[in-house]
């Protein structure tokens, strides 16, 4: 499936799709939850191997952790 055919399926813009898989934007749960439903795929398949150290993390929300 190219890119723009996923956009259609899913019915999202193609240069979100490519935003995504280029690492320059992050879909929304709802966004993936169409993708991966447009692929007839588990949206599990997307989140197995994610951990949080894989994000970055702006200093307001390291110092809520913190304290």
């Amino acid at each position: 499936m190219t890119q723009d055919e996923l956009a259609v399926a899913a019915g999202i813009d193609s240069s979100n799709v490519r935003a995504y898989e280029s690492g320059r934007a992050m879909p929304s749960i709802h966004t993936l939850l169409r993708i991966a439903q447009a692929l007839r795929t588990p949206v599990s398949q997307f989140l197995d191997e994610l951990a949080l150290d894989m994000f970055p993390t702006n200093q307001a929300d390291a110092r809520r952790r913190a304290g």
